[in-house]
């Protein structure tokens, strides 16, 4: 039984609507072995997820080793690559129609190119904003080792909890564990950041929830198998405050879905059944100040604080600190000698970095980019705090098709996202084969 509307839209409904593809695609979608570009729908529908993350896996590196991590000589800073920053302010009450669609253009044009944006006038408060990332300090700073080993991930079958550095990847290349060393990345490495990981709640959405939350595999949370929370009497107040930003960051994210929909041509309330008890999950970031000296050359003149990756879910909406670190790799173009180019995210205070993830760019058939990017702590950079959070629809929500004059023909076979991220989660293991999990983040 599916979730999505089954009625007709109207294609006169959105100036959108008659946009159905993209001149505009830097971000190439790569083609699993053993397919082309020209293969029929049938035929690209038949692919595992293992087939897609392989063939990823290796447009990535492929990527990697061409990619510049300075422009060219002589290009005016001016005319390379940015991240857009959108006012998501007139898409709010008392809005109108026409300015929820003209923010709508603006998300649009960023997912057919950059696949990144940031939004201001998000409607998130300075107390959850700044309270959070105190809590991420708090956490990192004021537990003790063994406070921490206490909330390891490794106690927790859906991958809550705190992580080390060397104890996740984000690109499974750059794990020295790996049994696999012909694709073994020449840097391997462990990842300087430090994690903490927390999932949906009923008692963290603002609606109440409907009550129907399920985990990755479709069933309900069990006890003693969901999050893990330090105890109130060794870090009080923390739980308090991690409710108050997940609460608000959550709210948004469901009103971003809607002009994501208004982007696409779709009704405004297109994925609103779909995001009832979605999956969330947040987590806690903390990349060690830079220790570098000069000459010391790591990841693009810098020490590795979270690998190169695209993330999973829908999209991600990112808070982080005023220190820089956030790297993307915009697509070749002639300025850039046609080879990728490694770019800072800019640092715009009061602002949150969204980002188009793998299931969407799937369900939108490779319309909208989910881009590659990185975390790098340049020598003598100050320690960085973030706060992403990755947003999916409802784990059990069945995915179907969007419609073709939205997207165009579907190529992928539909499945329900818990099932698309836990393959994802298990192909990611096949690849770094020794490699306990892969964590994502910014």
């Amino acid at each position: 039984m599916t979730l999505l509307p089954t009625g007709d839209i109207s294609p006169f409904h959105s100036p959108l609507r008659k946009m159905a593809t993209s001149t505009l695609s830097p971000q190439p979608v790569p083609n699993p072995p053993g397919t082309s570009t020209s293969a029929p729908p049938a035929t690209q529908s038949d692919r595992t997820i293992l087939d897609e993350v392989c063939a990823a896996q290796s447009h990535l590196r492929t990527r990697l080793a061409g990619a510049l991590t300075t422009p060219p000589p002589n290009v005016p800073p001016s005319l390379l690559p940015t991240v857009p920053l959108i006012d998501l302010g007139p898409s709010f009450d008392p809005g109108t129609p026409a300015s929820r669609h003209a923010v709508a253009q603006a998300i649009r044009e960023a997912c057919l190119t950059t696949g990144f944006f940031q939004i201001c006038n998000h409607g998130m408060t300075t107390s959850a904003t700044e309270g959070i990332l105190a809590q991420a300090e708090r956490f990192f700073h004021h537990l003790t080792p063994a406070q921490k080993d206490e909330l390891h991930i490794r106690h927790s079958p859906l991958f809550r909890g705190f992580e080390p550095g060397d104890y996740t990847y984000a690109n499974p290349d750059d794990d020295s564990r790996s049994s696999n060393p012909a694709e073994k990345s020449d840097t391997s490495k462990s990842e300087s950041k430090l994690g903490f990981s927390f999932g949906y709640e009923p008692s963290l959405d603002p609606t109440g929830g409907d009550g129907k939350y399920v985990e990755l595999d479709g069933t309900p949370p069990r006890a003693g198998e969901a999050n893990i929370w330090p105890r109130e009497e060794d870090l009080p107040g923390f739980k308090d405050g991690v409710a108050e930003y997940y609460s608000q960051v959550l709210k948004l994210a469901r009103h971003l879905f809607r002009l994501f929909a208004l982007s696409l041509g779709l009704e405004e309330s297109y994925f609103d059944n779909l995001v009832t008890h979605p999956g969330g999950i947040g987590r806690l970031l903390y990349y060690p100040p830079s220790t570098q000296k000069a000459g010391e050359v790591e990841a693009g003149e810098g020490k590795l604080g979270l690998g190169a990756h695209t993330d999973y879910e829908c999209f991600t909406l990112l808070l982080a600190d005023s220190n820089p670190g956030l790297e993307i790799l915009f697509p070749p173009s002639p300025l850039t000698d046609n080879k990728p180019l490694w770019r800072p995210c800019p640092v715009r205070p009061g602002t949150l970095t969204v980002n188009v993830a793998d299931f969407l760019m799937r369900w939108t058939n490779g319309l909208y980019k989910s881009t590659v990017h990185r975390v790098v702590t340049k020598p003598g950079a100050p320690a960085r705090y973030s706060v992403p959070f990755f947003f999916s629809i409802n784990y059990d929500g069945e995915v179907e098709a969007l419609p073709e004059q939205a997207v165009g023909r579907n190529i992928f076979k539909p499945m329900k996202a818990g099932q698309y991220i836990l393959e994802r989660l298990k192909a990611t293991k096949t690849l770094g084969e020794e490699v306990d999990d892969v964590g994502v983040g910014a």
